[in-house]
């Protein structure tokens, strides 16, 4: 009876272990076969970015050629606004008289 017992424990014991080393390499079988088919390359990788990339900057480049032809179409408009001439500037270091402004305090504001 004893053997018996002592033959069911090892029995147990031994298709246990089998088990969880089949199991074990069944897992990473399937890790690696599936991990293997869903990698990306790089050049796959820089590829996607580049499209990502553009098709996000595809509305401002149309944006831009559309301001630079705007832009354009007023360079050549008669009534575009003259470019300032720094001759025209005031110049204080002449003895031109300059007046000076008296503050104005609050109360004085406030009365008028």
């Amino acid at each position: 009876m004893e053997e018996v017992l002592v033959l069911l424990v090892l029995s147990v014991f031994v298709l246990s272990f089998t088990s969880m080393i089949l199991r074990h390499r069944r897992k990473r079988f399937d890790n690696t076969k599936t991990t293997g088919d869903s990698s990306m390359t790089t050049s796959e990788l820089e590829r996607l970015m580049r499209n990502a990339v553009e098709d996000a900057s595809l509305p401002l480049v149309s944006k831009i050629e559309d301001l630079e032809l705007e832009i354009a179409r007023l360079g050549k408009a008669p009534g575009q606004l003259q470019a300032h001439d720094s001759t025209q500037r005031i110049d204080f270091s002449k003895d031109e008289e300059v007046m000076d402004v008296a503050p104005v305090s609050r109360q004085e504001k406030n009365r008028s």
